[in-house]
């Protein structure tokens, strides 16, 4: 059997880091918004026994380690008991380390299309699942375009998007991507004030919907991008970084260096 899906990124409007749990993980406060940005897989699905091959245009693939695809996949596999031949191929098109939970919805894609084959868990069971793979993956497997989220990223609060902006444009800031592990890790030394996120209004503002990374990010690209703002933009960090992001009712193209793209919001 083959298939081919695209898996779409997402930004954090705000995200507030609670203190680190007695298991590794933290709790959070965020609102999941998804994006128009998105990788390309191909599935290529044979009878047993169990194996996954991934190729792909990014270099870490060829790395040795486990990718997070094959790290889901080898769940489905133990959990349910089903033996299966997975080829996945990959291009990439979400940066890597980039705050965009692009390893993420490639997580959420091969366990929807494995569930779709084999019909080994209900949708609630394999949202139950989707959290050992990675806190991020619940949220693009539960297919909403907008939730307020908790927990370590498990708990899900579907949100309807009414807010009027209609583009959404992305800078990666220079320099390398920044390692999810590490910046938690490099928050854990500072204190952040908690508390709960408001209700989404707008206009959204960086007072009322900070995201606690920026601290070890910096704000060198917002202070490159301020000219372009308008006084109803919302400018900010996506997850740990590096990646901003800028939601506008007007098209932006600031023409920086390390402009991604600006496309209409889903």
């Amino acid at each position: 059997m083959e298939y081919k899906t695209r898996a779409y990124g997402k930004v954090n409007i705000g995200l507030k880091v609670g203190e680190k749990r007695a298991d590794g993980y933290h709790n959070i406060d965020s609102y999941f918004l998804l994006i128009p940005f998105f990788d390309e897989l191909e599935f290529s699905l044979a009878e047993g026994p169990y194996s996954v091959a991934i190729e792909g245009n990014e270099k870490y693939l060829a790395s040795g380690k486990m990718d997070i695809m094959e790290k889901a996949a080898f769940l489905y596999h133990k959990r349910s008991g089903v033996d299966f031949s997975l080829r996945i191929k990959v291009s990439k098109h979400i940066p890597q380390e980039a705050g965009l939970g692009g390893g993420s919805t490639d997580a959420s894609a091969v366990l929807s299309f494995l569930n779709s084959c084999f019909h080994a868990f209900s949708s609630s069971d394999l949202l139950y699942l989707s959290k050992e793979v990675g806190a991020d993956v619940p949220f693009f497997l539960s297919g909403e375009k907008c939730a307020k989220v908790g927990g370590i990223g498990e708990k899900i609060t579907p949100m309807e998007w009414t807010l009027p902006y209609k583009y959404i444009s992305l800078f990666r800031a220079p320099g390398s991507g920044v390692s999810t592990k590490e910046a938690y890790e490099e928050l854990d030394k500072r204190k952040t004030k908690q508390y709960s996120l408001p209700p989404l209004t707008f206009p959204l503002t960086r007072e009322a919907f900070p995201n606690d990374f920026e601290i070890l990010e910096g704000k060198e690209m917002l202070k490159t991008i301020s000219p372009f703002l308008s006084p109803s933009d919302y400018a900010s960090l996506s997850g740990s970084g590096s990646v901003w992001f800028l939601l506008s009712k007007e098209r932006k193209n600031p023409g920086v260096k390390e402009f991604l793209g600006c496309r209409e919001i889903l």
